[in-house]
């Protein structure tokens, strides 16, 4: 049964055998029909080779003559992106895009931190999207900031983090792959280059 806050999943999972795999998602053999689903790049890359069974949790987007089908790893991906539809002006591809680009726990520390920078660096992510996406979803995600210790509004080192970041996206590293090796950076004195050879470190770069 889907849990609370998940009433508009409509299709709760879907599980059968993968059949296709491209950039934008999966095709998932259930029931002798081929199901199309559009996925973000970390559960694309958790997929096990073709001809392997597979359960993805669902949303089936309803619009007009168009039907849409987006899978999600676990239900807190799933969450996550039910809360970004729901922002004002934020569609399922470009929630879809967010995710790809930050896991469930980058995105809520973003947004606690009121981080504007990391959430535009996300493509079709606009400066005033960006703000809705913190005005909206800052109080919705309060308690799941709380749990990951982090002070909703609080600084959280969000300058610093937001220039090594930067540093790193110069040297070639994804958006998702900076946030990530940046994640558990802890010092008594935070600082840009200390964060940064804590990411290469974490990355196997030099450094």
């Amino acid at each position: 049964m889907p849990q609370e806050g998940e009433d508009r999943a409509l299709i709760d999972f879907v599980e059968g055998v993968l059949a296709e795999k491209s950039e934008e998602g999966a095709v998932v053999a259930v029931g002798g029909l081929g199901l199309t689903l559009f996925l973000s790049h970390p559960t694309l890359q958790s997929l096990p080779p073709k001809g392997n069974k597979v359960r993805l949790f669902g949303y089936l987007h309803v619009k007009e003559d168009l039907l849409q089908l987006y899978g999600f790893s676990d239900r807190r991906e799933r969450d996550i992106f039910l809360k970004l539809i729901a922002v004002t002006g934020i569609g399922p591809r470009v929630a879809l895009a967010v995710l790809s680009a930050y896991d469930p726990d980058a995105f809520v520390r973003i947004v606690a931190c009121e981080d504007l920078e990391a959430i535009t660096a996300v493509s079709g992510v606009g400066k005033k999207s960006g703000q809705r996406i913190i005005l909206e979803l800052k109080d919705k995600l309060a308690p799941l900031a709380g749990d990951l210790g982090v002070v909703v509004g609080g600084p959280d080192g969000s300058d610093l983090a937001r220039e090594a970041r930067e540093a790193l996206k110069g040297l070639g590293y994804s958006v998702r792959e900076a946030n990530h090796a940046l994640e558990g950076y802890a010092a008594d004195e935070p600082s840009v280059e200390g964060m940064i050879k804590y990411a290469l470190k974490r990355l196997g770069g030099s450094g």
